[in-house]
């Protein structure tokens, strides 16, 4: 009797590929942070601190005018959901921007997922879309500080 599962675990004693979770570039003075610190800055919104809105609105507002200005920068905005009372699909989208002006965007389903694991498939699908363009700076705009964090860190983790 044969049947896909069946096929499957069949071939899965076939795989080949190893993956090392202790490889050498993944060890301390290897990874993107540790040789690249001054190209990765994180910046920080309180969202219930009524009092620097304001100023928050209008650091994001100068960041997004530099990028605008520079055709070599690419705005990558990522945002992911996760559907609550049931939790069945998580959704993702990212938008491109260049000089003021939408380039590209896409929105997909990213399965059963946390909220996190949706928001850092985000940023993973924005970064590697970003890198198809023409660009020497990528600015990713998200509302995950958290996950941003965890785009760049190399140590083990869930996504």
């Amino acid at each position: 009797m044969r049947s896909p599962l069946l096929d499957t675990e069949v071939l899965l004693l076939n795989l080949t590929e190893c993956f090392d979770s202790l490889h050498p570039e993944i060890h301390l003075g290897c990874r993107l942070l540790d040789n690249f610190p001054d190209h990765v800055s994180f910046h920080p919104y309180d969202r219930f601190n009524g009092h620097t809105h304001k100023l928050q609105f209008d650091a994001l507002d100068r960041l997004c005018h530099e990028a605008f200005s520079d055709p070599s920068t690419l705005v990558v905005i990522t945002d992911a959901s996760v559907i609550s009372p049931r939790n069945m699909q998580a959704v993702l989208v990212a938008h491109f921007w260049r000089l003021g002006e939408q380039m590209s965007s896409f929105k997909a389903p990213a399965g059963q997922a946390t909220a996190l694991d949706a928001e850092l498939f985000a940023i993973q699908l924005g970064v590697v879309k970003a890198t198809s363009f023409d660009v020497k700076c990528i600015v990713i705009i998200t509302d995950s500080l958290t996950t941003a964090r965890r785009a760049v860190d190399a140590s083990v983790h869930s996504g």
